[in-house]
């Protein structure tokens, strides 16, 4: 905005008066276009943030939905392990347990969070209303807790590899030694694996409230075998 002196010499009070007045008239006219712009600015950016929020937030909705399956079908495989190799501490030679499968596999799930990012890094989120914006903040911190709880079931994994390897579990019979050793790893994984059911059960729920317009759970709870 630029500010130009007058053209012509200024003859008294009145005529300075009147310049000063065209001044500021001028301003205020030009700060009233750039308000409107930026505000206008403003406007689009929140819009196009809660469109591709809500399209992310449904998308890892449909993600979870599908994990919560897998998981609860892993946590029963992991229950059946404990199980037979409980069985066989008590009873080696009871051929059935030591003919049972051992299955120890897990499915990582990627969630996005792109439009989350973006919204950060653009401002965005700083011209919504401040509960708006908290709602967001909770629904991508339960996904974010959900992707961190994977990571210890990806370690639990790695461990339960070491114990193969160290006792050589898994080639011919299963010893008392190996079943111990095995059991004890899967103890944890269990442990960690009903946690991270728990969190894929809070982040489904509080993603189908989002997309509702409810409020996200406030209480749940899932019981260890």
């Amino acid at each position: 905005m630029d500010v130009h002196a007058p053209h012509e010499p200024i003859h008294g009070v009145k005529d300075f008066l009147l310049h000063l007045l065209t001044i500021t008239v001028g301003l205020l006219i030009a700060v009233g276009i750039e308000g409107c712009v930026e505000l206008h600015r403003e406007h689009k950016l929140v819009k196009e943030a809660r469109a591709t929020l809500r399209e992310e937030i449904q998308s890892n909705s449909k993600s979870m939905n599908g994990a919560l399956a897998n998981l609860e079908k892993e946590d029963k495989a992991i229950a059946n392990n404990i199980d037979v190799l409980t069985k066989l501490l008590r009873d080696p030679k009871d051929k059935q347990v030591k003919d049972a499968d051992i299955a120890a596999d897990f499915s990582i799930v990627g969630l996005k969070d792109t439009a989350w990012k973006t919204a950060q890094t653009t401002g965005a989120l700083t011209y919504m209303p401040y509960e708006e914006a908290q709602r967001y903040a909770s629904v991508y911190h339960e996904q974010q807790s959900f992707l961190d709880m994977q990571d210890k079931i990806l370690d639990d994994e790695a461990q339960f590899v070491g114990v193969m390897r160290k006792t050589d579990f898994g080639h011919g019979g299963v010893t008392k030694e190996q079943a111990s050793a095995a059991l004890e790893r899967f103890g944890v994984w269990q442990a960690h694996l009903s946690y991270l059911v728990l969190s894929a059960k809070v982040t489904a729920a509080d993603d189908k409230a989002f997309l509702e317009g409810k409020e996200g759970p406030q209480h749940m709870r899932y019981d260890l075998h």
